[in-house]
C-alpha cells in the first residue's frame, strides 16, 4: 500500500495540515517512519516546516530531523515542571547522540502532563522518538555528525536556561540573557542550516567569527517572533522575557505586556538589517531551491513584523511595503532562479527595515531595543 506521503509529498501535506487542531489519533496510527516525519512536522514546526519541505530532496530529510529532535528538547524542557527533570531528561537526550552507534531510546513522557492540543502532539512526537531515529539512520555520516552537534550545543543551551529561569523566578532579567536564550533555541538551528548548507555545496562546515555573530542575530530576530506572539500564554505558565512583567494584574498587566512586545519587535526591527548580510552570502548553484527557502524565511519572518507593528500601533511600515502571499511566491520563485534577484531582494529589504526602525524613533533609554553589549556568542562557543 502506498503511504499518503508518497502520493502528495511533503509540500502538500504541509500545505494541507490542520495546525490549529492536530489529529493525535491519526498521528498514533502511523507506523512508517518516512510518513510519520512529513506528518508531524507542519504540527511541531511555526516557522521552519514550509521552509524545510521547499528545500531539495538532498536536505529536508536532514533539516526535518534536526528540527524534530529540538522540539523533543523544547519539549522536555516547556512540559517538565521541576528544574531537576528537565536537566536528568535533557541531558539523556544529549547522551543518546554521544556515541558512534545506533541512537539510545529517548526519555519517555506522561501523556497527563498537558492537555493542551499543540503540546501534546509534541509530546506523542517525543514518545515516537524511534520513528525519527529510523530517518536519522538514513542520513549520510556528515549530516548525522551535524545533528550530533546541532542536538549538543541545543541541549546544553536548554539546561542553562532552565536553571537560570529556576535561580530568577521565571524571569530573564537583562538583555544579554534574553539573546543567549534566544541563541540557544533558535541561534543553534540556523547555525546548524548554514553547516548543512556548506557541506552540501562541498565546503567546510566551520565558519568565522563574524559569521558566528550573524548567526546568532537572525536567531534571535526569527526567536522574538515567537516571543512576542506568545506573552501571555508565557505569562500564564511563569515565564517572564522582560524585568519589568512578573507581578501584574488587569489593565496595569495588558499595558506592560503591550509595551514589552513593543520593545521586542523594535528590537526585531533594528537587528532585522542583518538578514540581507547573512542570506546573501549563503553557497548556493545559480538556480537553488535552498537559496529559495532561505527566502522563504526571510519573507515570512518579515510577514509577522509587519503585521505585529500594525497591531502595536507602530509606524514602522505601510500598506506598500506588505509582502502578500502572492507576492511572496513570486519573490520566492524569482530567487531560486537567480541570484540577482535575490541580491536586489535582499537591498531593498534591507533598506525598508532600516528606513521602518527609523520612522519609530524609540528613545534611547529603552534597553530592551538598543542593549547588544552583554552576550557574546563566540565567547559561549569557545
Amino acid at each position: 500500500m502506498v503511504c499518503e506521503v508518497y502520493l502528495l509529498g511533503p509540500i502538500i501535506v504541509n500545505l494541507l495540515a490542520n495546525r490549529r487542531q492536530p489529529s493525535l489519533s491519526k498521528l498514533k496510527e502511523i507506523k512508517d517512519p518516512e510518513q510519520f516525519l512529513w506528518q508531524i512536522l507542519p504540527h511541531a514546526a511555526r516557522t521552519f516546516s514550509l521552509v524545510i519541505v521547499f528545500l531539495p530532496p538532498r536536505m529536508r530529510r536532514t533539516l526535518a530531523v534536526a528540527y524534530l529532535y529540538c522540539r523533543m528538547l523544547d519539549t522536555y524542557e516547556d512540559l517538565l515542571p521541576t528544574v531537576e527533570e528537565k536537566e536528568r531528561a535533557l541531558q539523556c537526550f544529549i547522551d543518546r547522540f554521544g556515541g558512534s552507534g545506533g541512537l539510545k531510546p529517548a526519555p519517555t513522557l506522561d501523556p497527563a502532563l498537558t492537555s493542551d492540543a499543540r503540546e501534546s502532539t509534541h509530546l506523542l512526537l517525543v514518545n515516537r522518538a524511534a520513528l525519527i531515529d529510523r530517518n536519522f539512520d538514513r542520513l549520510d555520516r556528515p549530516q548525522q555528525e551535524a545533528i550530533r552537534r546541532l542536538v549538543r550545543r541545543m541541549g546544553e543551551g536548554m539546561i542553562w536556561s532552565s536553571r537560570i529561569f529556576a535561580e530568577q523566578d521565571g524571569i530573564l532579567r537583562t538583555p544579554g540573557q534574553l539573546s543567549r536564550y534566544c541563541w540557544h533555541v533558535l541561534g543553534t538551528p540556523v547555525l546548524f542550516a548554514d553547516e548543512v548548507q556548506r557541506l552540501d555545496q562541498g565546503l567546510s562546515p566551520e565558519i568565522g567569527d563574524a559569521r558566528l555573530r550573524l548567526c546568532a542575530v537572525v536567531g534571535e530576530v526569527i526567536q522574538l517572533a515567537n516571543i512576542t506572539r506568545d506573552l501571555e500564554k508565557d505569562y500564564e505558565r511563569g515565564i517572564f522575557y522582560h524585568p519589568d512583567l512578573p507581578g501584574l494584574e488587569g489593565s496595569r498587566r495588558e499595558r506592560c505586556i503591550r509595551d514589552v512586545r513593543s520593545e521586542l519587535v523594535l528590537r526585531a526591527i533594528r537587528c532585522f538589517h542583518q538578514f540581507p548580510k547573512f542570506f546573501g552570502s549563503i553557497p548556493a548553484p545559480q538556480i537553488s531551491r535552498a537559496r529559495g527557502a532561505a527566502m522563504l524565511l526571510i519573507i515570512t519572518t518579515y510577514a509577522y513584523y509587519w503585521r505585529a507593528a500594525q497591531k502595536i500601533g507602530l509606524p514602522a511600515f505601510d500598506d506598500r511595503q506588505r509582502i502578500t502571499r502572492f507576492g511572496g511566491a513570486l519573490i520566492w520563485l524569482k530567487c531560486v532562479l537567480s541570484p540577482k534577484a535575490t541580491s536586489r531582494f535582499l537591498k531593498g529589504l534591507e533598506n525598508t527595515v532600516l528606513i521602518a526602525f527609523g520612522r519609530c524613533q524609540p528613545k534611547a533609554s529603552l534597553r530592551y531595543v538598543f542593549d547588544d553589549g552583554e552576550f557574546d556568542v563566540v565567547r559561549v562557543m569557545k
